[in-house]
């Protein structure tokens, strides 16, 4: 789902986290990491909207549902402020 210029985030990187990574040359480890996302509050969206700069008006995010695709959910926020990476997780597929 395109949600427009923001970090994305999915709460299922089996389904999606992992299609956005790329094997290391050398080993074919991966790289993801687990952050600590502060939403606030959300915007549910079922439908794409490239053109997305911020979150619309009294929200802090945007939450992404793909029909059909239950398990393939995407968080979106816009300002780089409401992220911590927390824990780097490197692993082989």
């Amino acid at each position: 789902m395109l949600l427009g210029h923001g970090t994305y985030f999915s709460t299922n990187p089996g389904s999606h986290s992992h299609l956005h990574t790329a094997p290391n040359d050398q080993d074919q480890s991966r790289v993801l990491y687990y952050n600590k996302v502060l939403l606030g509050r959300i915007y549910e969206m079922n439908k794409l909207d490239r053109e997305l700069q911020s979150a619309p008006v009294n929200f802090h995010s945007v939450h992404g549902t793909h029909p059909g695709r239950p398990d393939d959910d995407e968080y979106v926020i816009y300002w780089y402020g409401q992220a911590l990476p927390y824990i780097k997780i490197i692993y082989k597929a």
